[in-house]
């Protein structure tokens, strides 16, 4: 009787076990984080800080980013450049391919090197234009921080946005969902340099945060507005409770 006895517990211990090494397994995006700097040209100069745990089971290599060049109501793919690429504060190898309908694919990490599992933080810092919108009585930011095409969990998704000296925002809200979904699971501060969102519960796979802001119109430089004449009424962002 007494192996009976040990067997019990020595099973629980087992399954017990067997549950801990599975969740240690679980590949996601520990935290999120964007910083969107808007430039008196109109440019956007974006650093996203991505930590990743990484099981080698589809995290091998490293990661990739998808970026979408092209808004509803435009023929004309947005100006994109890639600016550095790091992974533990260290330079990282990259390379980029086009998808969709002109997308851009930020492939990291080398075809020969194996990643360690464990967590890695990624930065991705980038150049992209003519993604503001300009109206009779805004200027706005409408930007999705870490888009719907991710295929893990994130535990943390927030940004910070930081406008040109001198210019001040007056309004920031957000969604949070999948696409097209209009949930409000964030909270936001407009700052003294512009503002941020953060979201207040993990997201699922292929949840997203927008953040939307706005401030005075026509404190940018003139060519800013220049470069985005003629845009098409549709292409303008939603306000606050409207409908995509």
């Amino acid at each position: 009787m007494r192996p009976v006895m040990w067997r019990v517990p020595l099973l629980l211990f087992l399954a017990l076990t067997t549950l801990a090494c599975s969740d240690q397994a679980d590949e996601r995006i520990l935290s999120w984080h964007s910083k969107i700097v808007v430039e008196k040209s109109g440019d956007l100069v974006v650093t996203e800080t991505i930590t990743v745990r990484a099981e080698g089971n589809r995290i091998k290599r490293g990661i990739f980013r998808d970026i979408p060049r092209l808004r509803e109501g435009r023929k004309e793919k947005n100006p994109f450049e890639v600016l550095s690429v790091k992974r533990d504060g260290k330079k990282e190898n990259y390379r980029t391919e086009k998808i969709g309908q002109g997308g851009i694919r930020i492939r990291i990490g080398h075809p020969r090197v194996f990643l360690d599992p464990g967590s890695y933080t990624y930065e991705i810092t980038y150049r992209t234009g003519r993604q503001l919108y300009f109206e009779e009585k805004r200027d706005a930011l409408y930007w999705n921080v870490n888009g719907t095409e991710w295929g893990f969990p994130t535990d943390k998704v927030s940004a910070t946005v930081v406008l040109p000296e001198g210019i001040k925002g007056t309004k920031v809200w957000g969604y949070t969902g999948t696409r097209g979904a209009q949930g409000e699971d964030y909270r936001t501060e407009v700052t003294e340099t512009g503002a941020t969102i953060a979201a207040t519960r993990p997201f699922r796979a292929r949840e997203n945060l927008t953040v939307m802001l706005e401030w005075p119109p026509g404190l940018l430089d003139a060519a800013a507005y220049e470069n985005q004449t003629g845009q098409r009424a549709k292409d303008d962002p939603p306000s606050k409770g409207q409908k995509e």
